[in-house]
């Protein structure tokens, strides 16, 4: 695992590379209450971007939860004939089969035709072997990983740091980080989140030398992470507040430990999240 001063070797090379800047690729907030922090009540509106990452697609298949055949997904143009109603809307409304479609979609009459492209499921090797499209409601299509039936979170849109979910700052590179994001202040004009609150949080962090952790979801493809919120200040003076996205911590044996250590708190494991919910997936590898 490389360091946060290793990141950001990395990232001054690029930066030494490329003119451009890192675009965000999150925005939402961050909401805490850690009365032994000194941090009461207080929202902040941010955004992220990446810096550091060598994430993969979590691999999981679609099937059918009755056979046990891999099901395929495919965008599918269909025509649905209507009549007009009296406000012009559409009535009686009916797709048409496609072997029909030769025989009902006129130019003129009142039979009218609107087109719509939907996600239908196939069984894929009727599909790929075949060259038949058998089609399965999608009230009968699963995702699976591993063999087990497995369902999506939803995209975390605010992180919530509860009242203990804070860790030394020395003990952030025990984290095992598949990616780094900065977090910056929203310069939406909705949110008019200050750069100035923003900064003096980070250097909170960076006096107090904490760090948070919050349960983070993309909401696509299955992850979720433990995220580690920390400020990194360089010797030049700049400031960052970064967010690792963890999948677990080092684990690091205190009997192959160099010096003993005579701190007890500092003995104990690195705080990760714990879903409220059993999650039904694997963490991506």
């Amino acid at each position: 695992m490389k360091s946060p001063t290793d990141v950001f070797a990395e990232v001054d090379k690029a930066a030494a590379q490329t003119k451009n800047t890192t675009r965000a690729s999150w925005r939402g907030v961050l909401s805490l209450n850690i009365p032994q922090l000194g941090l009461g009540p207080m929202q902040y509106h941010l955004r992220a971007a990446k810096i550091h990452g060598d994430q993969k697609p979590v691999e999981y298949k679609r099937v059918d939860k009755e056979s046990g055949k891999e099901v395929i997904a495919k965008d599918v143009p269909k025509l649905f004939g209507y009549h007009l109603g009296p406000n012009g809307e559409r009535i009686d409304v009916t797709e048409i089969p496609y072997e029909e479609v030769k025989d009902k979609v006129r130019f003129d009459g009142d039979y009218l035709v609107y087109a719509k492209t939907e996600k239908r499921y196939f069984f894929k090797e009727d599909m790929e072997i075949l060259g038949k499209f058998v089609e399965l409601p999608v009230s009968q299509v699963v995702d699976k990983q591993d063999e087990e039936t497995i369902e999506p979170f939803d995209r975390t849109t605010e992180i919530e740091v509860s009242e203990d979910a804070f860790v030394p700052l020395e003990r952030v590179p025990e984290y095992s980080f598949k990616e780094v994001y900065m977090l910056a202040p929203d310069p939406d004009k909705k949110v008019k989140e200050s750069k100035n609150r923003v900064t003096k949080f980070a250097k909170h962090l960076l006096e107090k030398k904490t760090a948070l952790v919050a349960f983070f979801s993309w909401g696509r493809g299955y992850q979720y992470y433990t995220a580690v919120i920390y400020p990194y200040e360089r010797q030049d003076g700049q400031l960052w507040l970064l967010m690792g996205m963890s999948e677990g911590i080092l684990q690091l044996d205190s009997g192959s430990s160099l010096e003993e250590t005579t701190v007890k708190q500092e003995e104990g494991p690195v705080p990760t999240i714990v879903v409220a919910r059993k999650p039904k997936v694997s963490i991506s590898k």
